[in-house]
């Protein structure tokens, strides 16, 4: 995440307010991050949460390797192998067969500590939650979610 592309405001001299659901987001993020668990911030709209989560996991760069996937509505677990791809930035083209995929994916993962922010996962089906589970119960990945 870019510090200039972490919101979709951009407003001259503006800064970000701390209030206490902010102070509460950054302890609960950098707890999830210590434990390289999984995590979810949900609320109504507008009420800042994708503000909070960016700016929490933007003081933890450039030490945590931030990226950041967002989805379209009810992605397979193929999209989302080629969504970890992309943000992985791994060269060449997407294997085609699954089990290959995978194997991909766990030996990429498993290079360095990396921390995945899924932006509206409330688009994420069953399968796609599964396969983020997947990847993350494998003990060599360290990600955070």
């Amino acid at each position: 995440m870019s510090a200039a592309t972490y919101q979709y405001v951009d407003l001259p001299d503006a800064s970000v307010v701390t209030t206490r659901a902010l102070l509460t987001a950054r302890e609960n993020i950098g707890d999830t991050v210590a434990a390289r668990a999984m995590m979810c911030i949900h609320g109504g709209a507008g009420f800042g949460k994708t503000l909070a989560v960016n700016t929490c996991l933007r003081e933890l760069e450039p030490g945590e390797d931030v990226r950041k996937i967002t989805f379209r509505a009810r992605p397979t677990a193929r999209a989302v192998r080629y969504e970890l791809f992309t943000a992985r930035d791994l060269a060449g083209e997407p294997p085609r067969h699954p089990s290959e995929f995978d194997r991909l994916l766990k030996t990429a993962l498993a290079e360095r500590r990396r921390t995945f922010l899924l932006d509206e996962a409330q688009w994420l089906n069953g399968e796609a939650f599964e396969y983020f589970r997947y990847r993350w119960e494998e003990p060599s990945t360290q990600l955070v979610l």
